[in-house]
């Protein structure tokens, strides 16, 4: 089974909602046996509705036997929401491009 294409994880459904894929493997794109981050709304992290957060998952590979990738829920591909204490260091890495730093902060602030 081929890897599991990050843009069409859902899961969650009850909770999280994709709103982009911000990289998808080491070279953008290809995302066969790496992690991808996102960012996304999460409802009621904290009380006070739908959050924007980071998330990850590592998303299989063409290689693995299932293909669902992890984290994974009763076989279904899921997101790993990122603690917003890692926030900073994901804004700082370098590993978001410049074209979506603004719509990244605007939506992280």
């Amino acid at each position: 089974m081929a890897f599991v294409d990050p843009n069409t994880v859902v899961s969650p459904k009850n909770n999280w909602s994709l709103i982009k894929v911000l990289r998808n493997g080491e070279t953008h794109g290809k995302g066969d046996g790496d992690a991808s981050l996102a960012i996304g709304k999460w409802d009621n992290l904290d009380g006070r509705g739908p959050n924007s957060v980071f998330a990850l998952r590592w998303n299989g590979s063409a290689s693995d036997a299932s293909g669902v990738g992890n984290p994974q829920s009763r076989g279904l591909p899921t997101w790993f929401i990122v603690p917003k204490w890692m926030n900073d260091a994901i804004l700082q890495s370098g590993m978001i491009s410049e074209s979506d730093m603004p719509f990244v902060t605007a939506l992280m602030s």
